[in-house]
């Protein structure tokens, strides 16, 4: 692809590239900054890009996807249910409330499925990584990630549920 090509056919998506990556969560500024990354990464890439229009939209929003991610992942380090747990202030934690929320969120646990309660108290109990889980349970670390993300929403469901 040209330069002329890459600026007729990929330039023009920045705008709905933009727009995807403010609905990612991004505030303006990096959603800016990872639309910038993303076409020069396509530009790096351009010999890969497809001539098909329909399949270039889907290819740029895809490593615009990426982007995005890699960005949300840098900027929210995560921390691990203990290490949250010493953040607490003795007063939090002796109160009732944050003792219900606790024993619900267990109890929560134990109703999913057998691998998805498993992976994600060994993540958040245990303080284990995708890899060591991996390890530990015989899966693969794709099937680890997607069990912590699936036990994850379905526990925000749970949650939003039982709370209203």
């Amino acid at each position: 692809m040209t330069e002329q090509e890459f600026r007729q056919r990929v330039l023009p998506l920045q705008r709905l590239m933009y727009g995807v990556a403010l609905k990612t969560g991004l505030p303006p500024d990096d959603a800016a900054d990872a639309v910038q990354e993303t076409q020069v990464r396509l530009w790096r890439r351009r010999d890969r890009i497809p001539d098909n229009d329909a399949e270039l939209k889907l290819y740029c929003m895809a490593a615009l996807r990426n982007e995005c991610i890699s960005t949300l992942r840098r900027r929210k380090p995560s921390v691990a249910l203990e290490e949250a747990e010493e953040l607490k202030t003795p007063e939090e934690e002796s109160s009732a409330e944050y003792r219900d929320t606790r024993r619900r969120i267990e109890t929560l646990i134990d109703s999913l499925p057998g691998s998805q309660g498993k992976v994600i108290r060994m993540s958040s109990f245990g303080g284990l990584d995708n890899a060591e889980i991996a390890r530990a349970t015989g899966n693969t670390e794709n099937n680890v990630r997607q069990l912590l993300s699936r036990g994850r929403r379905r526990l925000r469901e749970l949650l939003a549920s039982t709370s209203g």
